[in-house]
């Protein structure tokens, strides 16, 4: 625990459950606390974390970060499906926005730390090195979202809820009155609000909404599709082919193809990473470790191998399925994160 004399933690709150519960653990523990919330979008609504602040006796503060999400999260976000790659926002919100903007402005508040309501831990050595852990509850716990973070952001990152269960958080807060039963829970992308992502990209870069051939890997054509950035690797569902099943092998944005195969067309077992984000062990030319490629996969032994560039070779002892350009790689060992990449076209 940091020590509650001379530390001011700035809360991120969205008035969402997790962070208004992190925001009493705080308060509760003895710490000062100032709330912050991000405006993100001409739809979003602060009212309810003003009102979750005033519960909990805390000064709040908005900051408004629409233009810099728009052209920095939402822009990056289209641009990379146009690419062909199938992006992960929140793994880059956090590490620019959160942990960036918000940070910085939490820090110019005279506030010592940054508070989130994320489901997992960090460590702090006595030596300054912060590690980063996962989270307690197996079902929920996040540290693969905050995989990209640096040393100097998780140095000042508060998790408070690293030890909690979810199940416990919800009942805990509506017993407090800081949820209200029924309220929904903050979601992923957050920025679609009700629409698609496919709409929204078809929105923003029309030239890719039209028709284009699926084809197999030697070239047959099978059928049509409406935009080949509406497929993402491993899809199955959606395809309206004969003869299956088929999936989703990749896609050609440039020539608007659609490439489909069998499932064991899916596995492999190495891949290539970039722009890595080595948390303990930059001196290592090769490490040994616990790996996945997607938030929801169970982590599988492999070997990650340094390569010059910030760039990396991850190595399964056995297959692994839809390895996912965009998508985030993330190596632990035991409960920390030890390095991650963002997966390159194979």
């Amino acid at each position: 625990m940091l020590p509650i004399k001379d530390t001011i933690i700035g809360l991120g709150l969205s008035g969402g459950v997790d962070s208004a519960f992190a925001g009493h653990l705080l308060t509760q523990a003895g710490y000062q606390v100032r709330a912050f919330t991000m405006l993100l979008s001409p739809n979003s609504s602060c009212e309810r974390a003003a009102a979750v602040a005033a519960k909990l006796g805390i000064p709040h503060h908005i900051l408004d970060l629409q233009e810099q999400f728009e052209a920095s999260v939402i822009s990056d976000f289209v641009r990379r499906y146009a690419e062909g790659y199938t992006p992960s926002p929140c793994v880059y919100c956090n590490r620019e926005f959160k942990f960036g903007l918000m940070l910085e402005a939490v820090l110019d508040c005279g506030c010592t730390h940054l508070a989130t309501g994320h489901y997992a831990r960090v460590h702090r050595e006595q030596n300054g090195l912060a590690r980063l852990l996962r989270g307690l509850d197996p079902d929920k716990e996040q540290s693969y979202f905050l995989a990209q973070l640096s040393q100097n952001q998780l140095q000042k990152a508060v998790f408070p809820l690293g030890e909690h269960h979810k199940n416990q958080v919800v009942k805990l807060a509506q017993s407090l009155g800081l949820r209200k039963e029924g309220q929904p829970e903050s979601q992923d992308l957050c920025f679609l609000q009700e629409a698609d992502y496919a709409a929204m990209i078809a929105k923003r870069r029309p030239e890719l909404d039209k028709e284009g051939w699926i084809i197999d890997l030697a070239g047959n054509k099978l059928g049509r599709h409406q935009g080949a950035f509406r497929y993402t690797r491993g899809q199955r569902k959606g395809l309206g082919l004969g003869g299956g099943p088929w999936f989703v092998l990749k896609t050609n944005m440039q020539e608007n193809l659609v490439i489909v195969g069998k499932q064991e067309n899916l596995m492999q077992k190495k891949l290539w990473l970039e722009k890595m984000n080595w948390l303990q062990h930059e001196e290592l030319d090769e490490v040994s470790c616990m790996a996945q490629i997607r938030y929801r996969m169970k982590a599988k032994k492999a070997v990650l191998q340094k390569l010059p560039e910030q760039q990396a070779e991850l190595k399964f002892d056995e297959c692994v399925y839809a390895v996912t350009p965009g998508q985030l790689a993330v190596c632990y060992q035991n409960e920390e994160v030890i390095a991650s990449g963002w997966i390159m076209p194979q």
